[in-house]
């Protein structure tokens, strides 16, 4: 592992853990960064952190942020490590994204050159200390220390101030389905929400996340409805789901007069009317 300059840690795992268990790690790094001396860095010679590049920074933050950047710049230098001929982002993404929108030619940085595991408690300590931190991030910080280097569930949870099980929770939200994993990013979606669902097969996952946006489920009555899908046979919290099911229907809204059935292809229609006819037609005059 290399050490930092500005930051020299020790190696031993346990030195790294007291270290950036500690709230306000990076507040207390970010003060110590505006004492030394920025370099301008062409904007365009900066990469994004490769740990969470895939999860976006929300349009709101960008647009926020980009108003203040374009007229006074950065407020605060980025932190970067070295990467090849280019540097690679470690703190600071939505100023980088920000100054990205503004068309900024160059970034005030510090260059702290610190190796994977470094930079990775980085993450997760600014995610953990953000009040807005993105769960999403967390869970790829927490995935990349447990698989590159054997972090167990104990320590994730010591550094992260999180209980094992949260830990675990915050974990499978990798498992849902991308674009679910898109909404959760975005904001679109809860992380209470996607708690409620992430246990649940695919199919049921899918056909939940509809009624939460149709319905604007709060996350206690999803999650009685993902217990309700849980079990065998499946028992139904209201009369939509138990139409939903026994018309085959993609989805089933009850209004005081009125019964909507929408079907995601013909021969479910088909196959439905017909029921309805032989039961029609199986009743005496």
């Amino acid at each position: 592992m290399r050490k930092s300059k500005l930051d020299p840690l020790s190696n031993d795992l346990s030195e790294l853990i007291k270290r950036f268990s500690k709230d306000d790690v990076i507040a207390e790094m970010e003060k110590e960064y505006q004492s030394v001396a920025a370099k301008n860095i062409p904007l365009i010679e900066i990469d994004d952190n490769s740990f969470i590049k895939r999860v976006p920074v929300r349009e709101g933050d960008i647009e926020r942020i980009s108003a203040s950047v374009g007229e006074k710049g950065l407020y605060n230098p980025l932190v970067v490590r070295p990467s090849g001929s280019h540097y690679e982002l470690i703190l600071g993404r939505k100023r980088y994204y920000a100054a990205k929108r503004s068309h900024l030619q160059e970034v005030p940085a510090v260059i702290n050159d610190v190796g994977d595991e470094e930079t990775l408690l980085m993450l997760l300590a600014d995610t953990r200390d953000q009040r807005n931190g993105n769960v999403v991030e967390m869970a790829l910080v927490y995935e990349a220390l447990r698989e590159r280097f054997s972090y167990s569930q104990k320590t994730l949870a010591e550094l992260s101030h999180q209980s094992r099980s949260q830990v675990t929770n915050i974990l499978r939200l990798l498992q849902l389905p991308d674009h679910i994993v898109a909404e959760l990013s975005d904001g679109d979606l809860t992380y209470g929400h996607a708690k409620a669902i992430a246990s649940l097969s695919d199919d049921e996952i899918e056909r939940i996340i509809v009624l939460i946006h149709e319905r604007h489920l709060s996350v206690r009555e999803t999650e009685a409805l993902a217990k309700q899908y849980s079990k065998t046979p499946p028992v139904f919290p209201n009369p939509n789901e138990e139409l939903k099911t026994l018309s085959k229907a993609e989805s089933v809204l009850v209004k005081k007069n009125s019964v909507s059935f929408l079907f995601s292809n013909e021969q479910d229609k088909e196959a439905f009317l017909a029921s309805l006819r032989s039961t029609h037609d199986s009743i005496p005059d």
